[in-house]
């Protein structure tokens, strides 16, 4: 019986071969989404009217003709249409010719929309910038150190005049990173509207991550801005202290001299309570939490 074995799986799979290749010359008919892409005749029009992603094709041909199209990677309707009028009715059907997939051995039964409304006008290009797109999970006590960079940072879109106009900035590709805690680098592409097409269409997002710290810094001196040079102003105390939260190697670097900590004159002159807010800058990444005291009192000398 082991011996017939290999003979009987060959005589099977024999049948299954000689069965789906009977099957499959036989005539069926399938709906198949494909993108759809549409060209003008022109290189100084563009369309400014959104269109269908995708059009719907019922199609009729042999088993084997429609398994390829499955399969293949590449299926798209393309349409090229004429740039004589501003709008234009024009009707999908007129370019089947020019998809080299649907052959004559496919049969196009229908296809849905049958006819697209297009609207046309001057084409143009503008920078805008790209604001990217992430989600992002961190190790925890890991986090930003600065924000997100996109390098380039702006992109040139082109399409139609009127369309852009309407356009300020694009988006990136959602982009999940995962327990992150080191810096990272990553290629996405850009989402533009259907019309609308960027150069370049992938950009690179960059991400300083590093371990967030807290850091306590005291005795930072108040200065008096605006001051009149008839008057002094005694402050009560004249010095504060900070907390501050950041990058592990940022807050490393700092000292109370990248600190700006100020009042100005003007508004000691309209406060109503006997005390006011000082002004705390921090260095370039550094986030204030908290100061204290966070009122300074004050004496208004004259001369």
């Amino acid at each position: 019986m082991k011996k017939k074995l290999p003979i009987i799986l060959g005589s099977f799979l024999f049948a299954v071969v000689i069965w789906i290749s009977v099957v499959l010359g036989n005539s069926f008919s399938y709906k198949i989404e494909a993108p759809l892409k549409v060209f003008t005749n022109d290189n100084e029009v563009a369309i400014k009217k959104e269109l269908p992603a995708t059009v719907l094709l019922n199609l009729n041909a042999q088993g084997w003709r429609l398994l390829s199209i499955i399969l293949s990677k590449d299926v798209s309707f393309r349409c090229k249409i004429p740039a004589k009028e501003n709008s234009i009715k024009f009707q999908l059907s007129n370019s089947i010719p020019d998809n080299e997939w649907l052959n004559a051995e496919v049969k196009v039964v229908d296809i849905s929309p049958a006819f697209l409304q297009i609207e046309l006008d001057k084409k143009s290009s503008k920078k805008v910038v790209v604001i990217p797109a992430t989600k992002l999970d961190f190790k925890k006590g890991f986090g930003l150190a600065r924000q997100l960079h996109t390098f380039p940072d702006s992109v040139t879109i082109f399409g139609a005049k009127s369309l852009l106009a309407k356009i300020s900035s694009v988006n990136t590709k959602d982009m999940y990173l995962k327990k992150i805690s080191s810096q990272f680098i990553e290629q996405v592409e850009i989402i533009a509207p259907s019309e609308v097409e960027a150069s370049p269409a992938i950009v690179k997002v960059y991400g300083d991550v590093q371990k967030i710290v807290d850091e306590e810094l005291s005795n930072i001196p108040i200065v008096i801005k605006n001051i009149p040079k008839n008057k002094t102003i005694l402050l009560q105390p004249d010095k504060i202290s900070l907390s501050v939260r950041g990058g592990i190697n940022f807050l490393g670097k700092i000292s109370a001299d990248d600190f700006q900590v100020y009042i100005d004159y003007n508004d000691i002159v309209s406060d109503t309570l006997g005390s006011v807010n000082p002004v705390v800058v921090p260095p370039k990444y550094v986030r204030l939490i908290y100061m204290t005291p966070e009122r300074i009192k004050y004496i208004i000398k004259k001369y």
